[in-house]
This record gives C-alpha cells, structure tokens and sequence, in this order.
C-alpha cells in the first residue's frame, strides 16, 4: 500500500521529503495506524499533536487507505 506522508518545520526534517520539500511516498503493510507508520520512517510519536486527510482531523490510531495523503502536525509552541 502507498501512502503519502507530508509536514512542515522539524518534523519535515525528521521525514526526509521524497516528492517536493514536504511529501514523502512510503510503501506500507495494509492495517498499520499512523503511529506504527511514522514509527517506521523514525519520527517518534510524541513530536505529533494530530493528522488530517481529506480536510479531517485523526489520531493516530487512524489506519489510512492506500493513496491517501496524510499531513502531520507538531505540537503549537511558542509564547
């Protein structure tokens, strides 16, 4: 299954981008949650407040459908 991974700031870092500066493609087992499919590409759960696809906001227990686009979103920090 593929599925496309996309962030900004330090997650992008951590995501090493594959297509433009903010997506990675990335071939996954079908029935993984976001969590265990950030966890393969070395970005730590704790560095995500929350994902959305298709203009919806999901935990990371959400298990994506292949093809779908999911954009990761850190913590707000700041002061």
């Amino acid at each position: 299954m593929l599925i496309y991974l996309r962030a900004g700031g330090q997650l992008r870092d951590l995501l090493r981008p594959n297509i433009d500066d903010y997506t990675k493609s990335i071939e996954v087992p079908e029935g993984l949650t976001i969590r265990e499919i950030v966890n393969t590409v070395g970005i730590q759960p704790e560095l995500i407040a929350f994902a959305y696809t298709k203009g919806n906001v999901k935990k990371l227990d959400y298990v994506p459908r292949d093809g779908e686009v999911i954009t990761l979103q850190p913590p707000v920090s700041g002061g």
